[in-house]
């Protein structure tokens, strides 16, 4: 069976899902739990800039505790009573973000293969922003992103939010940081089970 047009479907899909879910989560229920993260993140003048906004509510959307318990994802789900079991499990999915610092070890065509330089695990990457956002990527370079699963294509990932690119020359840089990361946020190393055995 030919995967592409199921990739190319897929794609296409979860750019409309993810456009469906910022609506939902900037609605108007939820803006009593959302305007505080903003605020929060903004500066000493309360100006919150665009990636930093877009970097709290694509968090909020995913992983942010409701009262309830629930995500902003679940509630999604939950209200979309319509929605097919694909577009379900796509956006139920995304509740498991990969958080990390990345090395570019691959570009092959609209994809990335990307280290993550916390867990030591690869993931093929896409984006359903458009091909030109891995314009200026190459092999060598690292991303700071949050990745989450195409679960209608397994073992494929997609860029979530804000991606931060860096060029080769900060690798020692981001070194730095990694193992910043990985010491205060040591549940990002532990998605890998080789490393929780070595934990």
């Amino acid at each position: 069976m030919n995967t592409v047009p199921d990739l190319a479907h897929a794609l296409r899909r979860s750019a409309e899902l993810k456009e469906e879910l910022v609506a939902f989560g900037e609605s108007r229920a939820f803006e009593r739990f959302l305007t505080p993260l903003l605020s929060e993140a903004g500066g000493p003048d309360g100006m919150v800039d665009e990636a930093t906004a877009i970097s709290v509510i694509d968090h909020f959307l995913l992983r942010y505790r409701l009262p309830d318990g629930k995500t902003v994802a679940d509630r999604f789900v939950d209200r979309r009573t319509g929605l097919a079991d694909a577009d379900r499990e796509t956006v139920l999915a995304w509740r498991d973000p990969v958080e990390g610092l990345f090395e570019v070890r691959d570009k092959d065509g609209d994809s990335l293969l990307l280290l993550n330089l916390l867990d030591d695990l690869e993931y093929r990457t896409y984006t359903n922003a458009g091909r030109w956002a891995f314009r200026a990527v190459t092999k060598g370079h690292f991303l700071g992103a949050r990745l989450v699963a195409l679960a209608a294509v397994p073992g494929t990932w997609l860029v979530s939010g804000v991606m931060s690119a860096y060029p080769r020359s900060s690798a020692p840089e981001i070194a730095g940081a990694a193992l910043e990361l990985a010491t205060s946020r040591p549940h990002l190393v532990f998605r890998n089970p080789a490393k929780i055995e070595q934990g």
